[in-house]
């Protein structure tokens, strides 16, 4: 395939998803709570927030909550809101789209050659469970992160040793959820050609990033970019370059340079060792940590999502299970660990399953291009048809029963909407003050309006959570507020919190039997907020 076909399947391919998404695009872009929330740290730093200051000012107010996500994805944002907000929030996450698309296609290829291509794109643009991660408005980490670790799968098939350092290191500074590949493709680099370049390139990626990371970057915390990752990566990397003057015995020594960096990691901080919630309030998992649904295992998953799970999850496991049929080689090894690396982590918490997919996908359409290489064009279409997403998640969607899967995407939908535009109109007749609210709602509170809020769904926020529960659910909200500061008190009826709270008793269970305490006054405006289960409400608490 000439280079000029070979770029033009990709940017068809990108040009009829981002047509399709415009399409089907209507009214304001909606934005989930994470994209909310790096709407507003972006905005901030277009407003004169510091690089270096990562602290949302306005949320776990009055106080201000250190935030643990990386600038790094803020900077392209930015630099694409300088046209317009609108125009980022459908950029960021089409360029995204087409860059995977040109990796994976590039991928396959080095899988199964030129035939390989077009069946990748087309099984990448079925793959429905992908959907929702390049939709417009979704311009937070997970895009980055899937592109970024996809390249590092491709740059360890072409051994480019100094690439692979820079995509690892930069992934882990976006975010911690690729560790698990990312080490993966340390393995792969220390143990190939060019593990010294790798390593001296790991360890300068480092440090280059350690001087860009947020407030946090000379502190030992377990759950951002910091001193305490930079040094172990830059401990591994130099340790990966000393190695590759050995002329044998690499492997046991690479075994030794983990027990030295286990040791180090110890030093730095021996509370990461047991993951980055280790100190955490125990009241948290029962009210915040136990009750974020992508977080669980597929098994607990499958029972919430059927559908979801068939339609992504097993998706995931038949795509590995094709990419065997791909003959041996450093790019079949590279594709099934990766893939398989992301498939273990999925089954221990279910939001690892696009990884999985994306790691697979070059690996099934070449695996189908070597089963079909003597078969008729036919039977080459219908294996097509027959082993793509959007098939798999019809399936789970029968399976699960058409009108429970169909609910319970509207009660998602509602969820996500209780965070809404629509749902702030009530606060645009008020004054700026500070928002009790529950934690789904808190980055839309800072979004759509000026105001600050107590609580997001972060766990850095344990105490924002803490006291929205109290305020909920327990015996004296007053407290809470007054200590606060609080003026207004938001709730939704669509929302999850609503019968979580509910059960807890106290202040929800009376506003859900239509009696408002005297020290709330409703405020009117929210009410057109259309829901089937009713509206957004917002009370000006009384002093």
């Amino acid at each position: 395939m000439g280079n000029r076909q070979y770029l033009l399947w990709p940017l068809a391919a990108w040009a009829l998803f981002a047509g399709a998404s415009l399409w089907l695009t209507h009214g304001p872009i909606q934005l989930d709570t994470d994209s909310a929330m790096r709407l507003v740290q972006v905005r901030d730093l277009l407003h004169g927030q510091s690089w270096f200051d990562t602290v949302q000012h306005r949320m776990n107010t009055p106080y201000g909550l250190p935030l643990h996500r990386s600038r790094l994805v803020d900077a392209p944002l930015a630099l694409l809101m300088l046209v317009s907000e609108t125009f980022a929030l459908i950029a960021w996450p089409m360029l995204l789209y087409g860059a995977l698309l040109f990796l994976l296609a590039r991928l396959a290829e080095r899988l199964a050659g030129a035939r390989a291509v077009v069946p990748v794109l087309l099984l990448t643009l079925l793959c429905t469970e992908l959907f929702a991660v390049f939709t417009p408005g979704n311009i937070d980490h997970h895009g980055l992160q899937l592109v970024l670790m996809l390249a590092a799968l491709l740059s360890v098939v072409e051994q480019r040793p100094v690439l692979t350092a820079i995509v690892v290191g930069f992934s882990l500074a976006v975010g911690l959820e690729t560790l698990p590949y990312a080490i993966v493709a340390i393995l792969f680099a220390a143990l190939g050609e060019g593990a010294r370049r790798f390593g001296f390139a790991l360890a300068g990626m480092a440090l280059l990033l350690l001087a860009a990371a947020g407030s946090d970057r000379f502190l030992a915390v377990c759950d951002s970019y910091s001193l305490f990752y930079a040094a172990l990566l830059a401990g591994g990397g130099l340790g990966v370059a000393a190695i590759s003057f050995l002329p044998r015995h690499r492997l046991a020594a690479l075994g030794a340079l983990a027990l030295i960096l286990l040791a180090l990691a110890a030093m730095l901080n021996p509370a990461c060792l047991a993951g980055p919630y280790a100190g955490m309030d125990a009241r948290m998992r029962l009210i915040f940590l136990d009750r974020i649904n992508e977080a669980r295992p597929v098994w607990s998953f499958f029972r919430l999502a059927p559908a979801q799970v068939i339609g992504g999850y097993l998706y995931a496991a038949v795509a590995l299970a094709f990419c065997f049929a791909v003959p041996p080689g450093r790019a079949r090894l590279a594709v099934i660990l990766f893939a398989a690396a992301a498939l273990l982590t999925a089954t221990l918490q279910y939001r690892a399953t696009p990884f999985a997919l994306v790691f697979a996908l070059a690996g099934l359409a070449a695996g189908l291009v070597q089963i079909t290489r003597h078969r008729s064009i036919v039977w080459v279409a219908a294996m097509l048809l027959l082993g793509n997403g959007a098939v798999f998640t019809i399936a789970g969607e029968v399976a699960e029963g058409r009108q429970k899967a169909a609910n319970r995407a509207i009660a998602f939908f509602e969820q996500e909407d209780c965070g809404h535009e629509m749902a702030m109109e009530a606060f645009k007749q008020l004054p700026s003050g500070r928002v009790a609210a529950f934690v789904d709602q808190g980055p839309g509170v800072l979004a759509y309006t000026r105001n600050s809020v107590i609580a997001g769904p972060y766990h850095r926020d344990a105490a924002g959570i803490l006291d929205t529960y109290e305020i909920f659910t327990g015996k004296d909200p007053r407290a809470v507020l007054n200590r606060r500061g609080i003026d207004y008190l938001m709730t939704c009826r669509a929302a999850p919190d609503w019968e979580f709270y509910r059960a807890g008793g106290a202040l929800i269970s009376q506003l859900a039997a239509g009696r408002t305490p005297p020290w709330l006054t409703e405020v009117e405006g929210a009410t057109g907020f259309d829901l089937p289960t009713g509206s957004a409400q917002v009370y000006r608490i009384k002093r």
